[in-house]
Formats: structure tokens, C-alpha cells, sequence
């Protein structure tokens, strides 16, 4: 690319800059059209009129008062297996009207009879949305993969704040293509925070828990090949991840074991401990939450708990009676990972017992999402970072190879520095717990490094293969935990972590190596 390329034109009403600053993602357009339909990119930029003159920039310190710097975005989650029937005309009993900044719907089996009027039952199922929420929210982006329905609405004077979007589809059916099963995501940025949003309906029945948690790996895989940079999980790339669905996981409660439905007795049982409100005795069985505990599931994630009735299989057009074909089960969830130092809080979390269309009971959450505004991009104090690493090994990696062995080596990644392919370190071949004796050094220019605080260091493990290679797995190392100290230029520190993909740790395998951190001044 020359220095002449052009890369695309923003197009402002500066009559709006009269009212106030401007600040948020703006399109860049094909410079023959102003034309939204010939978008090249985005930018995020702030932009105010003072003193007779305008001022472009990126968060510039004469302008920090427009962004404050430790915000919190309330996002609504919202899930619902609607049942692949019609949904009620009202629909403020799961999703409240006018109320939060940021409403995520995720929807599973939402295939039934369009009205008249309307191409699909997305475009029908969209549209009611649309007016339920009403004028004042705008339809940020929307997804669907066969049943799986995921759309983000957001205030209409929070729009701008929002860029970024991409899409993602990954299906888990028959022969992992069929898109009966899978997940269908949305990842954005809301300033300068990244967020990633995931619905998904997984394998159904009492004895599926090792292929739903099949299910979230190859969803959680699948994604991060289309989000993002492509480089890592997409827990290493987000600095929060919301994922909801149907997920399936059911009770397993007294000695139904396997079977499909439980016995008349196991089902009167159940219903009698909900209805005197022993929900947390019931909560104890749930493979979900067993399934965490023991780490072979959204390692890493949390949830909240689910202090009311169940959500499946109830009989539709009653408040809350069961189907005794099967155990009442809370297989409608929301969980969430976070990258940022402040984790995501959940406010509340609930069911909408009075939605009666379905055999599952819409589910919902209030979230307050930590907002990062990273200071101005450029400062008076341009400064350099340099990283090396030392005695770095893993222990206990997995098989890789027909001869029982692998053939590892580390791949350094990071937001702060320029992608490259190279920045490796060297190959330790037929071995299960390398040494790495070559390891890279990173030096790269930082315009603000306040910034630094805010980034990370994706640690890849890979396999060296005949063609190429494959992924072992990731670590991610916040960069504040090595920043020297106020008075200090340079500071060491140990680390050693286990080794994760797919949102599952890699058996027992395990990373360790020491990182030294040396910022300082450009005259």
C-alpha cells in the first residue's frame, strides 16, 4: 500500500457540530459516493467545533470531557426457545420496553407460519420485534442460522458508539452441518470495548451432556475462525462474551440415569420439591452446573443462579405445569466471560412465566458491561515497550502426532504490536514438555502508553505439521501485570497457567515462562 492509497471519506453535517461534540464510529465511504451501500470501513473519532475552528482527533486531551473514562453499559439478554410457534402480540413480560441502552434477543426452534405480508419467519419474527421495541431503538444488526435467531437493539442516541459488527454461523447437526443445532453469533465494539454475543441451541435429551459440551467447543472454535482477528479463542480476543441459548442440560435427578423421560414417581417428586420451592436441592443436579465445576465446560465463564421454577418442558398455554415426558430442567441459560479487570455484573435474572406459547419459558438478564475508553491514542510522551521472554516450557501437552508426540512451538500475538506470522519461537520436535531456547523479542513504538494497561498477550501453542500446523491451544497474559512500576523502566515476572481452547482447559497441560517489560522515553 502507497502512501497515497485512499482507504475511504467520512461525511459530516457540521451544522450538527453547532450542537455539541460528535463521538463514535463513523462509515468511510467510497470516495465517488456518499452512499451507506459503499461502506469501506470504519472509524472511531471524536470531532468538536471551538473556537471558529474544527478539531479532529482520537480522543485528544484537550476533548476528554466528551468520554468518561470508567463507564457501564446495561445490556438486557434475552433467550427464548419459542416452541416453532406464533410468539404473543405482547412480549413486555421477557423483554421490558424502554428501559436499557442495549437489548440482545436470541432465539432457538423460531420457525413457524408467517403472517401474510411477510417473505420468512425471520422477517416476521424481526418485525415484531422492531414494534415492540418501538421508534426510539434502532435494529443495530441481525443474524439467523435455520432456527437460530440473534438481534441486537440499542437506543437510538447510543448508535454511534456502536461499530465494528460482524457476524458468525456454526452448526453442530448431523454431520456438523446440519443448522437444526449450532450457534450464531454477533461481535461489536461499543467505543473502544469489544463485545461478542453468541446464541445457541445444542443436542437435546437426558444422556447428550459429552455432546453438548462437544456442541460449545465446536461453536466456540467455529466463531473464532470468523471473528475477530482469527488468531485465538474468541475469550482471548473480546473483552466480554455473552453466551446464551437453549442449551439442554438437563437434572440428573434420583435414578432416571439415561432414560428419556423419568418414571411417574422421579416426575411427581420433582414437581412436588418446585412447587415448595426446594429450587436449589433441584439447582444441585443440574449438569451444567456439574459440568463447570469439574472444568469440562465454558471454562473460565460464570453464571448466575437460577432461583426459580425450571423452564422446560412445561405444557404450553399454562403458566407452569410440566410435561411428565420429561424432567423439568433449566435448559434455557445465559452465562459470560471477561476479559477487562472488571468483570461483567449481573443485576438480576429471571423467567417470564406469563409468555404460555412454547414449552420453554423465556429467560432473561440484566448485565452491566464494564466500558473501556482508552486514553487519547497519541500523547506528548511517545514512548517504547520492549518484551522478552525467558525459561519458557509446557508440560503435559497433548498427543499430537501418530508417534504419541508433538512437535511444539509458541506463536506471540497481541494488540499493542503488529500481527506477524513470525514472531515464533523455535520448534522443540517430539516432545511432550518443550524447553523453548529461542523465543522472540517484541519492540514496538507506543504513541500513549496508558494505553498498555488495557492490553493483552495471546500465547499460542502449536503443533508443527507436515503442511502447516495446528493449534494446541491459547494463554492470555494482561500486559498490566508486567508494566514497571511508578519510578521504575523495567520489571520481570513469573507466570504459569493452564492451556485452554474452545473454552475448555487442554487436559493438564500447563505453560510457564517469565516475562520482563522495559518502557522508556523517545527523545
Amino acid at each position: 500500500m502507497s502512501k497515497n492509497d485512499f482507504l475511504g471519506q467520512i461525511v459530516f453535517d457540521l451544522e450538527s457540530l453547532l450542537k455539541g461534540p460528535i463521538s463514535g464510529w463513523h462509515k468511510l465511504l467510497d470516495e465517488k459516493s456518499i452512499d451507506d451501500e459503499k461502506q469501506r470501513g470504519q472509524i472511531r473519532l471524536t470531532m468538536a467545533y471551538e473556537s471558529d475552528k474544527l478539531r479532529i482527533s482520537q480522543m485528544l486531551s484537550e476533548v476528554k470531557f466528551i468520554e468518561a473514562r470508567d463507564q457501564t453499559l446495561d445490556v438486557f439478554v434475552g433467550t427464548w426457545n419459542v416452541g416453532n410457534a406464533p410468539p404473543p402480540e405482547d412480549l413486555s413480560a421477557w423483554l421490558p420496553k424502554n428501559k436499557h441502552s442495549l437489548y440482545v434477543v436470541g432465539a432457538q426452534e423460531c420457525k413457524y407460519k408467517h403472517r401474510e405480508g411477510f417473505a420468512s419467519c425471520e422477517e416476521d419474527w424481526l418485525s415484531s420485534l422492531k414494534k415492540h421495541f418501538g421508534s426510539k431503538y434502532v435494529m443495530l444488526k441481525a443474524k439467523s442460522l435455520g432456527e437460530m435467531r440473534i438481534a441486537l437493539f440499542c437506543k437510538d442516541t447510543e448508535a454511534k458508539k456502536f461499530g465494528m459488527f460482524e457476524t458468525a454461523t456454526e452448526a453442530t447437526g448431523i454431520g456438523h452441518v446440519i443448522a437444526n443445532k449450532g450457534g450464531v453469533a454477533i461481535a461489536c465494539c461499543y467505543n473502544d470495548t469489544s463485545l461478542c454475543f453468541v446464541n445457541a441451541h445444542l443436542a437435546a435429551h437426558q444422556h447428550k451432556t459429552l455432546r453438548r459440551n462437544s456442541d460449545v467447543q465446536e461453536i466456540l472454535n467455529g466463531i473464532a475462525k470468523v471473528l475477530g482477528s482469527r488468531q485465538s479463542d474468541i475469550m482471548c480476543q473480546f473483552d466480554h462474551v455473552v453466551f446464551m441459548g437453549d442449551l439442554n442440560y438437563r437434572l440428573d435427578f434420583g435414578d432416571q440415569g439415561d432414560n428419556k423421560s423419568p418414571s411417574e414417581e422421579q416426575f411427581k417428586t420433582m414437581v412436588k420439591m418446585i412447587h415448595e420451592g426446594k429450587l436449589e436441592e433441584l439447582f444441585a443436579v443440574d449438569q451444567l452446573t456439574k459440568e463447570m465445576r469439574e472444568n469440562r465446560v465454558f471454562c473460565g465463564f460464570k453464571e448466575g443462579f437460577y432461583n426459580f421454577a425450571p423452564t422446560f418442558k412445561v405444557l404450553r398455554e399454562k403458566k407452569l405445569e410440566y410435561n411428565k415426558e420429561r424432567s423439568p430442567s433449566w435448559c434455557d441459560r445465559i452465562l459470560w466471560h471477561s476479559l477487562t479487570k472488571e468483570w461483567i455484573k449481573q443485576i438480576n435474572l429471571g423467567a417470564a412465566s406469563e409468555i404460555l406459547t412454547s414449552d420453554h419459558k423465556p429467560v432473561y438478564t440484566l448485565l452491566h458491561i464494564p466500558i473501556v475508553n482508552l486514553p487519547p491514542l497519541v500523547d506528548q510522551m511517545v514512548k517504547k515497550i520492549v518484551i522478552t521472554f525467558d525459561q519458557f516450557k509446557c508440560f503435559r501437552l497433548p498427543t499430537m502426532d501418530n508417534n504419541g508426540l508433538a512437535d511444539p512451538y509458541l506463536h506471540f500475538s497481541g494488540s499493542f504490536f503488529p500481527y506477524s506470522p513470525k514472531c515464533t519461537s523455535n520448534v522443540v520436535w517430539k516432545n511432550l514438555n518443550p524447553v523453548f531456547d529461542t523465543l522472540p523479542e517484541i519492540d514496538s513504538t507506543i504513541l500513549n502508553p496508558e494505553r498498555l494497561k488495557h492490553c493483552h498477550l495471546i500465547i499460542k501453542v502449536c503443533d508443527k505439521d507436515m503442511v502447516g500446523s495446528s493449534t494446541i491451544g491459547y494463554t492470555i497474559l494482561p500486559i498490566r501485570w508486567f508494566l514497571p512500576q511508578k519510578g521504575k523502566v523495567e520489571r520481570t515476572k513469573m507466570f504459569r497457567h493452564r492451556i485452554m481452547k474452545g473454552g475448555v482447559y487442554v487436559g493438564n497441560a500447563v505453560i510457564q515462562g517469565t516475562v520482563t517489560v522495559s518502557v522508556s522515553r523517545i527523545s
